[in-house]
């Protein structure tokens, strides 16, 4: 096809007129060109949803419709109806001496990895998997670290989710374990897997709405944790986060906040059949790969799992036939149903 500038003459607009639509190959890009309404539209042919070709949808009132699962675009600007089939590419249009030219590498509003982010973050609000893939493989594709998109995942999940830190936050945080160690291709999957898991964990879900810390710097830090973990003993989830915010808002070393959360988390023997302390090990080492700076907000996350937990102790199969808070009392010595019982269980 000839080329003029950045367009490329396609088909005559006499021969579109009558037709309504034409299909045109241009660098190896299929588009789909329309004359509707007396304008003429130029789409990726390939529907955004699984790819069925839109030469094929029907055009009326403005909209594009894709035959395969009815996904609708405003044929203008390829903006759809549906979120979960994503927007279509266009492409600019002009008409020279009868014929139609297109632009098929017009420049984006948005760099790559802007695009990318703000797409990633509309597939987390949505749950909308296909969202989310094409997104993260965008991230990965335009050189963005692995360690963005998963803090953009990790402050989603703890933000909107009301209950607290969930599976898919875990989920998360095991695929980014292991992402350094995968080949490209398989990092894409890694990433896109616990993204996703986020989602869907947070589909639905109320928000969290924080408890602030303390508006002061003087308590020590023995004191701190003291109050934690008495407020987690008696499941008090709104006292046990202004202690933890405290902790991070005075600026107390990463350690000694390990130290405040754990000890609390083994007050009371396999808590939630260790969940507890499998989602805490998960959000600390989230946080030694996206940073410190939204410790406040990702730890609080798990005051309400911490706090509303099984406590194994209280359990009958624990007790009965055979006392294993006993057992674990005659191997380790002192009363591990009080607070403080398992600090030195390590």
């Amino acid at each position: 096809m000839a080329t003029v500038d950045d367009f490329q003459a396609t088909v005559s607009l006499d021969d579109l007129e009558a037709a309504g639509r034409e299909l045109v190959s241009i660098d190896g890009a299929a588009i789909a060109l329309f004359h509707h309404e007396g304008e003429v539209r130029a789409v990726d042919n390939r529907c955004p949803h699984m790819g069925f070709p839109l030469s094929e949808g029907s055009v009326a009132d403005g909209i594009l419709t894709c035959h395969w699962h009815h996904a609708r675009f405003e044929l203008s600007c390829g903006d759809t109806f549906d979120p979960w089939a994503d927007d279509v590419r266009t492409y600019p249009t002009e008409i020279r001496d009868g014929t139609v030219f297109v632009n098929p590498n017009p420049p984006r509003e948005l760099p790559p990895d802007e695009h990318w982010a703000d797409r990633l973050e509309t597939g987390l609000e949505e749950n909308l998997r296909l969202v989310v893939a094409k997104s993260t493989i965008g991230l990965l594709d335009a050189g963005v670290d692995y360690r963005k998109p998963m803090g953009t995942a990790l402050e989603f999940g703890t933000r909107y989710r009301e209950s607290g830190w969930g599976p898919g936050l875990t989920i998360l945080g095991c695929m980014t374990n292991v992402i350094d160690d995968l080949d490209p291709a398989d990092r894409k999957r890694a990433l896109y897997t616990g993204v996703r898991h986020v989602a869907d964990d947070c589909a639905d879900q109320p928000p969290n709405f924080d408890q602030p810390s303390f508006s002061t710097d003087e308590v020590a830090f023995d004191r701190l944790k003291s109050w934690f973990r008495d407020c987690i003993e008696v499941r008090d989830a709104d006292g046990a986060e202004r202690c933890l915010r405290t902790a991070v808002a005075t600026g107390r070393s990463e350690a000694e906040v390990a130290e405040l959360f754990f000890a609390a988390a083994t007050d009371h023997p396999y808590l939630s059949s260790g969940h507890v302390l499998d989602f805490a090990n998960t959000a600390f080492e989230c946080l030694e790969r996206v940073g410190w700076d939204d410790a406040d907000e990702t730890l609080a996350s798990l005051i309400d799992p911490l706090a509303s937990a099984d406590r194994s102790d209280e359990r009958s199969s624990w007790r009965q036939p055979v006392d294993l808070v006993a057992l674990l009392e005659d191997v380790y010595g002192g009363d591990v149903t009080a607070t403080s019982g398992l600090e030195d269980l390590a």
